[in-house]
């Protein structure tokens, strides 16, 4: 009798948690994140050629 009770007051429980979380709006939705990182600015040409050009001499093994 105590495994039916202590079975049923559990799955009870579950199914109230259940019935109070699914009816939420939050669970619908997503807001979007306020720490969210800006776009690294486009190199012009000149800074790129120039970043190839330090990456090149650095290969001397």
């Amino acid at each position: 009798m105590i495994d039916y009770l202590a079975l049923g007051l559990t799955h009870a429980l579950i199914l109230i948690a259940l019935l109070r979380i699914l009816p939420r709006d939050a669970l619908d939705r997503e807001d979007p994140l306020a720490d969210t990182a800006p776009d690294a600015p486009v190199p012009t040409k000149r800074e790129a050629r120039r970043a190839r050009r330090a990456r090149k001499g650095d290969g001397d093994a």
